[in-house]
């Protein structure tokens, strides 16, 4: 499968130099080295290749680098799980396919998920309020809700158990991921595909 890395255009209006989504990959890559407390604005500066100052032409603090790391991984792998998520088809298969989507985004964005899942408390609560971090949750809640209209899914099957389920196994992939390993990113999607799914269904049907 030939994928690319997405991104979601989180550019201000000032940036037009074309350097944007160099400086939040920039950004993403210290902030998952040094932690985003550890991680000065010198530090973005000297990576990026600028005068610290020249950084305000983008920004207004460090926080803003932070808010469109995190907007910049977390809006394109919603879309993505939106986009299967409306697929027409068999409701289980449109799970398993979700599943693999969600996968597929965390390898390929191993850097921004570190920086998401790790940091994502350092925004301000303001800011924080503003990130649509729990749609994930309630997209595959309301997958596995529609699932469950399948008779070989449990009767017992809960979805918000299940999307917590699905969410705490698959995030995890970007601790031990590493490229070049002995499966591909596609057996990895297709394994925990079928492993999450295969668990809400009924063995006797």
């Amino acid at each position: 499968m030939n994928r690319r890395r997405e991104r979601a255009d989180t550019a201000p209006p000032r940036s037009d130099d074309g350097r944007w989504h160099e400086l939040v990959d920039t950004a993403a890559r210290v902030f998952a080295a040094k932690g985003y407390r550890s991680a000065t604005l010198q530090d973005i500066a000297d990576e990026f290749g600028v005068l610290k100052g020249s950084l305000y032409h983008y920004i207004r603090s460090k926080d803003d680098l932070l808010d469109a790391v995190i907007r910049s991984v977390l809006d394109v792998g919603l879309a993505r799980l939106r986009e299967e998520a409306a697929a027409d088809r068999d409701p289980v298969e449109r799970l398993r396919d979700i599943v693999r989507a969600h996968v597929l985004h965390l390898v390929d964005n191993l850097v921004g998920t570190t920086v998401l899942l790790h940091e994502f408390d350092q925004l301000p609560p303001e800011r924080q309020l503003t990130v649509p971090i729990r749609e994930y949750q309630e997209v595959l809640e309301a997958q596995v809700d529609a699932a469950r209209a399948d008779p070989r899914v449990r009767s017992d099957v809960d979805p918000h158990l299940s999307a917590l389920a699905i969410l705490g196994a698959t995030n995890w992939v970007y601790r031990w991921y590493r490229p070049g390993g002995s499966r591909t990113p596609e057996q990895i999607a297709d394994y925990f595909a079928a492993t999450l799914v295969d668990g809400l269904l009924d063995p006797s049907r």
